[in-house]
């Protein structure tokens, strides 16, 4: 803007650049035309799992069976995670005091035609802070007509980062980016907002999103307008672009994490606004400021069974607004798990280190929180422990925490 001075060529003395710009050109749209148009059947959920007899390499998928008739087309998955932990809720500083959390999911999905999809999922949530209670997840109607083309329709998650996409069931961390209060898979009213993109309830949002794929994955699009449910409020507008260099990633939803599945470099950048989206605590004392957000995030792993997987990642957002706790968000992770096999799994160290600014609310903070964790991978997503300990500093308090978690989910056939 303005530090550089401009750069032209003259015709004149280099009749060559034309023609190599056309052939450039030529071949990054050859690199990102889809192989096919038709209509493909993801399945909305990321599957990262790997058996340790393969070498942390994807399970060979099974022998196709029978088609069957386009109503008959249903697959199921469920999924639990269960967390103890020790803190002292009266004095989040100390260890003082044992809690136990959990959630299980299950989601359907289907089709009626080859262009027309559903899903629906459900979630049941126990713990301290979240109580005894179940909750309407997902619940989608979808018209898939081309890779580059899919309109879904309902309550889904709100694209918009990574993380938001891949959420709790498919990253290395127990947690999420952006929370520094609760463990809870449902937070307590009374709970800071998560710092960074708007991810809605539960990670949810009702709405409307238009998405798509080129090249199996390299390149996707999501556009979107959600908070629909909400008639008395405006839309909150949410965009996201993602590009792969290595393995795509096809698919709606996606991973942090693949265990050695894939070699990824995978960038994206993001954007939500929502006018009037920065409400204050009381709503009716102050008129609401508009919102606006921007992210990037970043994805690197590679490796495989016989070298360890070595995973690094990093994301950055920028919130503006009136009312809002925080002013921007990052954090960077790195992990790697060894090659090393011990019992039926592998272990994989983990460190993550997350900021967040003070914004210009009446509640502002600034937050830092500090996660080290060793996990116990024996098939990826799909079966893997954790333990860890969290150390978080929010606005000026010190809390302190030991985890010790697992997670057990189907593969959805």
């Amino acid at each position: 803007m303005g530090q550089y001075p401009s750069v032209t060529f003259e015709s004149d003395h280099r009749p060559w650049v034309r023609p190599r710009l056309a052939w450039l050109a030529a071949g990054v749209a050859a690199w990102l035309w889809p192989w096919s148009l038709n209509a493909q059947g993801l399945a909305d959920t990321p599957d990262a799992g790997t058996t340790p007899d393969a070498g942390f390499a994807p399970t060979p998928a099974p022998p196709p069976a029978p088609p069957a008739a386009p109503s008959e087309l249903v697959a199921a998955q469920v999924g639990v995670r269960s967390l103890a932990f020790l803190q002292d809720p009266a004095a989040p500083d100390k260890l003082g005091d044992v809690g136990a959390i959990g959630e299980a999911d299950v989601v359907l999905w289907g089709q009626v035609h080859p262009f027309l999809k559903w899903q629906a999922g459900f979630l049941g949530a126990l713990g301290e802070s979240a109580t005894t209670s179940a909750a309407l997840l997902d619940l989608v109607a979808k018209v898939e007509l081309a890779d580059a083309f899919n309109l879904w329709i309902g309550r889904m998650p709100i694209p918009a980062d990574r993380t938001g996409l891949s959420t709790v069931w498919a990253i290395a961390p127990w947690t999420l980016p952006g929370h520094y209060e609760s463990f809870a898979a449902i937070a307590s009213a009374s709970s800071q907002p998560v710092a960074g993109p708007r991810q809605g309830d539960l990670g949810r949002g009702d709405g409307v999103s238009l998405w798509g794929q080129v090249r199996g994955g390299r390149f996707k699009y999501y556009l979107g307008a959600y908070g629909l449910d909400q008639p008395e409020r405006s839309p909150l507008y949410s965009a996201r672009l993602a590009l792969d260099l290595l393995d795509p990633e096809p698919g709606f939803r996606t991973s942090s994490a693949y265990y050695g599945a894939k070699e990824v470099l995978a960038i994206g950048v993001g954007a939500q606004h929502r006018t009037q989206g920065s409400r204050p605590p009381d709503s009716s004392a102050a008129l609401p400021a508009n919102f606006h957000e921007v992210n990037a995030d970043i994805l690197f792993e590679i490796g495989n069974g016989s070298a360890g997987v070595l995973d690094l990642e990093g994301a950055y957002a920028k919130l503006w607004g009136a009312n809002e706790v925080v002013s921007y968000q990052f954090f960077g992770l790195a992990s790697y798990v060894v090659p090393l096999e011990v019992g039926f799994g592998r272990f994989q160290p983990l460190v993550r280190v997350q900021h967040a600014g003070p914004g210009a609310g009446e509640e502002s903070g600034d937050f830092t929180s500090i996660d080290t964790q060793l996990g116990y991978v024996v098939d990826g997503h799909h079966a893997r422990l954790s333990a860890g300990w969290e150390y978080t500093r929010a606005s000026g308090q010190a809390e302190n925490a030991m985890l010790l978690g697992i997670q057990l989910m189907s593969r959805g056939k």
